[in-house]
């Protein structure tokens, strides 16, 4: 027969020397397998030397680990008439129970062709794939000449076994546990609801389906907790029922399965008697490797009730179930408590093949190594293909497509779907199979592999993506970088030369390292030494190479042991590791970044370790505790990872992925994973610049944006100076028309409270929109005051003037102006983010309020008015613009009141108290009538037209200090009021008038006083 020759390559497609059918066959989801002879299990088969025994007690073993020989030597350590002697097998899906169970079948029963096995013995074994009932019993009766009658369960019409399993509980099933009455209701069909037919045929149905769409076996039960709380729930009995659950569920299901396996193969316990003692008949003894307990189907409560039952039959049984079924279904299937205790206690040996994260003991490296390159071998030597040439096969350590380190990155790398399983079906499928299959280099191949980690990169970034991606999975360790073989790289097509920063040495074409270098220490599984320089001398062969394993010294175990503690990966390690492997395929190639909050932390701390970031104030400034503006959305900085968490806030700092910025991106990498940065390798000057660099970037954007809500005429200093100037002059009235605004005002602290009183707050109803924006607008003080300083303070009481002078000088000109522009102020589009205070944790006002309050202060001082917002000023100025004259003197004023004063008293006008209080302040303490400084109030507020609200709230200042110092207020108030009273007397007619003049002892007096009010009148 010619050979075919391999396949065509083109492009990036690699020569492959085997047929995809023998892949097939030799590659399965099941170790036994009726395709694969013994012979090419046996070409197969790698030693599963690393077994936890908990206990072994034929060797007397507790808690160690033993070999495949060991355990075999144990099952087979029994005699003839020996009663069960049971060991059970635990491990997880694909972890090498089924190849252990096959190859103690194979080493009893032997290969065939000249290797007949133990001639005192036969191994019973019933695979997985072996779930119907005849296979069952034909697996136990092939050595013997027994025909048994066998019914199966798949293609039996559901209700045709479950009809008969009802009719017998209800006849036949003798328990103390329910009363007839009881039994019987728990049996009758109903049509109103689930009954114990519909329960066991749904569940017959459900698993002849899952029979023919399997991946693993399915458990099998015709009754499961859930269908027996529906049931207790639907009778009149069911509250024994359910308080009794844990007895008579067992115990119901126990006796439904038995029924239903005398159904199809009779007494199953009598039948496993009857074959023990046709064998001992034949004086053999029979091992019955049972390598899935699931298999057994209904058959498993009978098969534990014997074979526990120890005197019952004379068989060395191998019990196997995955780990995790005993803590579910044990219990049920021996329809008793701690079933697991009462097992393990009858029991000659307890082996485990995978520890608690699901890696199979015995596959470490090496042993990874062996297993693909025995399933390579016969793959190849049973492919009608010609063979790779020589030269490709030891480039390739005899692994093409793989090398050894290929295969130790993939196997440290495999990922089960989330978990950390490393089995040997994982292995072989999702890695060797998965890459023979595919047309791609493996490389290549294993980018589409959800099944393994992508390994970490080691070369430098700046590398072509041919070449990084190569030397993931093939390079090798040097001394001088990472090296993969040149006819490697030449078989795969891939071109290179030392002009790409790539140096030849001897065999090997040498990458430089990257910049991840010792990121995650001892993440690398171990490699087989690599010699550039020289090759190793033919006669330099171990002298002890025909030493058996056996002969290995306990010294050699134990530091085997520790080798193998070295090589193995902590969970911190491995988590780290993927964190790597995922960051370098984000910043060579933008692929997903699903660990980037590491990188995010990294740039978050290295942003922090020079500034803080999100704050906006002075950047020359020293201080602290002072107020700046804060960009405080979420929990942190802003920081944006492109293509995964890109653009989360409307301003961010940006990382882009690219190989130019690995190093830098590396470094800060580390400090996400380690938190401290590495002192030999960090580029601090470069760290710095970086930091410099965005947050100055990130502080504009951030100005850009608030400012973007600010008129032209204004910048967050002038918007701050000018609210501070509204503040100053609402709490004492000042005006800044003239001589500018003195920087000292700037930083003075908001205080309404006067000597004259609070002017303003007194004025203005609070409910009003003056009275509301001005109280909103006062409550901002502290956060206005904070701002100020944080954004003109060098340090504590240090002024930087050259930042502050440009928006005092700018307000003072034209003061007006600028309250016009604050009008303008709109926040509508200023994210909430912004926030002000002296920590990022205590920024809680949003500055879009702060402005807000600043606009609509400014709205409503504009809209102030003479005529309604000052109307108490021009009526003070009433009584003063009607009486008072320059050459009014305060001894005239107290003269003329005199006068009026006994006139009032003659004429019988009351005498108010303030008539009393000014008469005595003119008679008594004439020195607090200041003539002269009252005339130049009242002339003030006689010139207040076209007043701003600035000025008018000035005036409301000036007039309350006015009054508060100056008595002529009142005096001449008192002067106006009682001429008013004397002339309404005067005038007044009315018999009541006329009779009380009439009144008057004389008359003329009357007429006389009324001519001295007329003069003082005239007077004034």
């Amino acid at each position: 027969m010619s050979q075919q020759t391999s396949k065509s390559t083109t492009g990036n497609e690699m020569p492959s020397y085997w047929d995809d059918q023998q892949v097939d066959h030799f590659i399965t989801s099941e170790a036994h397998t009726k395709k694969k002879t013994p012979e090419q299990f046996r070409e197969t088969h790698v030693d599963i030397d690393r077994i936890q025994a908990d206990f072994l007690t034929p060797l007397g073993i507790s808690d160690e680990f033993v070999t495949q020989e060991d355990v075999l030597n144990a099952i087979t350590a029994s005699h003839l008439e020996d009663p069960n002697r049971i060991f059970i097998l635990r491990g997880e899906p694909g972890s090498g129970k089924s190849q252990l169970c096959e190859w103690v079948k194979y080493q009893i029963n032997g290969y065939g062709e000249g290797d007949e096995g133990m001639e005192d013995r036969v191994a019973l074994h019933v695979s997985r794939s072996q779930t119907q009932m005849d296979q069952i019993l034909d697996v136990l009766t092939e050595p013997l000449d027994v025909d048994p009658d066998v019914r199966n369960i798949e293609g039996s019409d559901p209700y045709d076994l479950a009809n008969p399993i009802v009719g017998l509980l209800r006849g036949y099933w003798s328990t103390e546990l329910l009363s007839d009455e009881e039994l019987e209701e728990l049996t009758a069909e109903r049509d109103d609801g689930t009954d114990l037919r519909d329960i066991f045929a749904e569940n017959i149905s459900d698993y002849q389906e899952a029979l023919s769409s399997r991946d693993e076996n399915p458990e099998f039960n015709l009754i499961t907790r859930s269908d027996y709380r529906e049931l207790h729930l639907s009778l009149s009995s069911g509250k024994k029922l359910r308080d009794n659950k844990e007895i008579i569920f067992p115990a119901l299901k126990k006796q439904a399965h038995e029924y239903l396996s005398k159904n199809l193969v009779g007494d199953f316990k009598e039948q496993l008697q009857e074959y023990s003692e046709l064998y001992q008949d034949k004086d053999v003894r029979p091992t019955l490797i049972c390598e899935d307990l699931t298999t057994f189907s209904v058959l498993k409560e009978q098969l534990l009730d014997h074979i526990f039952e120890l005197s019952s039959s004379s068989y060395d049984i191998v019990l196997g179930w995955t780990i995790g079924w005993e803590q579910d279904n044990i219990d049920d299937a021996l329809a008793r408590q701690n079933a697991a205790e009462y097992m393990e206690g009858r029991s000659e040996g307890k082996l485990t093949l995978t520890d608690e994260k699901g890696e199979a003991f015995f596959l470490d490296d090496d042993a990874s190594v062996a297993l693909a390159r025995s399933y390579l071998d016969a793959i190849k030597r049973n492919s009608d293909i010609e063979s790779a040439p020589e030269e490709v096969e030891e480039a390739f350590d005899n692994l093409y497509p793989f090398n050894e380190r290929f295969i130790h990155v993939a196997f440290r790398q495999l990922n089960d779907e989330g978990s950390s399983r490393k089995t040997p079906r994982l292995l072989l499928l999702r890695v060797v199979k998965h890459c023979l299959k595919s047309s791609w280099p493996p490389y290549e191949a294993m980018k589409s592999n959800s099944f393994v980690d992508t390994p970490m990169l080691e070369i430098d970034a700046t590398y072509d993506q041919i070449y990084r991606d190569i030397s993931r999975w093939y390079g090798v360790e040097l001394d001088n970088g990472i090296g993969v073989k040149t006819e490697v790289l030449d078989t795969f097509g891939i071109p290179f030369s030392e002009s790409d920063n790539i140096s030849v040495k001897n065999e090997y074409a040498i990458f430089e390292k990257g910049q991840w270098s010792g990121l995650n220490p001892r993440e690398k599984p171990p490699v087989p030494d690599h010699q550039v320089d020289e090759k190793p001398e033919e006669d330099d062969e171990n002298e002890d190479e025909d030493v058996s394993k056996e002969g290995k010294s306990d010294d050699d175990k134990q530091d085997s042991e520790e080798d193998k503690k070295q090589d193995e990966l902590t969970d911190e390690q491995r988590e780290r590791q993927r964190k790597i492997q995922e960051f370098q395929d984000w910043v060579t190639s933008g692929e997903s970044y699903p660990s980037s909050d590491t990188l995010h932390d990294g740039a978050v701390a290295t942003l922090e370790r020079w500034h803080e970031p999100t704050r906006l104030s002075n950047p020359n400034a020293s201080t602290r505790s002072v107020g700046g503006i804060y960009f405080a959305r979420g929990d942190s900085i802003p920081v944006s990872i492109q293509g995964d968490q890109q653009r989360q806030a409307s301003i961010d700092i940006e990382l882009e992925w690219g190989s130019d910025n690995a190093d830098l991106y590396t470094t800060i990498l580390k400090f996400g994973l380690y938190e401290v940065y590495d002192p030999q390798t960090a580029n601090f000057d470069q760290l710095r610049a970086w930091a410099d660099t965005n947050v100055a970037q990130f502080k504009y954007e951030m100005r850009e944006e608030i400012e973007n809500c600010l008129p032209s005429e204004l910048d967050i200093e002038k918007t701050l100076v000018l609210a501070q100037c509204f503040l100053i002059n609402s709490a004492r009235g000042v005006e800044f028309e003239d001589g500018g605004i003195p920087p000292e005002l700037v930083f003075e602290e908001y205080d309404s409270n006067q000597p004259y009183g609070k002017p303003v707050s007194e004025h203005f109803d609070r409910d009003s929109a003056f009275g509301q924006a001005f109280s909103d607008l006062t409550m901002s003080s502290s956060d206005i005051s904070d701002l100020i300083e944080g954004l003109f303070l060098l340090k504590k009481n240090v002024v930087d003037y050259e930042r502050l002078s440009e928006a005092r000088r700018d307000i003072s000109n034209d003061p007006q102006a600028h309250v016009d522009a604050a009008l303008m102020i709109d926040t509508a589009d200023l994210a909430d983010a912004y926030k002000v205070g002296t920590t990022r944790n205590k920024a809680n006002t949003k500055l879009s309020s702060l402005l807000d309050r600043i606009s609509d202060y400014a709205a409503e001082l504009d809209r102030l008015t003479v005529e309604e917002d000052a109307s108490h000023i021009q009526e003070a100025l009433e009584p003063v613009e009607r009486w008072y004259d320059s050459s009014h003197t305060v001894d005239d004023l107290a003269e003329w009141f005199e006068t009026l004063y006994e006139c009032a008293g003659a004429v019988d006008v009351p005498i108010k108290p303030s008539y009393e209080n000014a008469y005595e302040t003119l008679t008594e303490s004439p020195e607090e009538v200041k003539l002269s400084a009252f005339i130049d109030d009242v002339e003030q507020f006689q010139n207040m037209e076209d007043t701003t609200g600035m000025t008018l709230i000035a005036r409301l200042h000036d007039f309350a200090r006015s009054q508060h110092e100056q008595d002529a207020w009142d005096i001449y108030e008192a002067f106006d009021s009682l001429i008013e009273d004397l002339q309404e007397k005067d005038h007044a007619t009315g018999a009541d008038l006329e009779h009380r003049i009439k009144q008057l002892s004389e008359y003329s007096d009357y007429e006389q006083k009324r001519q001295k009010i007329l003069s003082v009148t005239e007077d004034l």
